[in-house]
């Protein structure tokens, strides 16, 4: 059965391990809490505004793309990363 949130689970998972950060770590730099991200990662929970924001503003993540996949919304040296290395589907 798939998961409700797998889409976004897989960008924020290919973000952190692009940086190569353990949840832990990824979270501390955002102002959230590992089991928060862990839940986000994990596909059963969608990643609440608030969080979304702390990752924009740590991590340059546009909203556009950690809701909706749109990877132009993304800085350019990201979409790269992105487009040179998607997750597995």
């Amino acid at each position: 059965m798939d998961k409700p949130y797998t889409d976004m689970a897989q960008r924020i998972s290919w973000h952190r391990n692009l940086l190569g950060y353990t949840q832990e770590e990824y979270a501390a730099k955002a102002d959230l809490k590992r089991a928060a991200i862990n839940n986000y990662e994990s596909g059963d929970f969608p990643v609440g505004l608030a969080a979304a924001r702390k990752l924009r503003k740590t991590y340059d993540l546009s909203l556009d793309f950690i809701y909706e996949g749109i990877v132009e919304a993304l800085p350019m040296n990201l979409r790269k990363a992105w487009l040179d290395n998607p997750p597995d589907k």
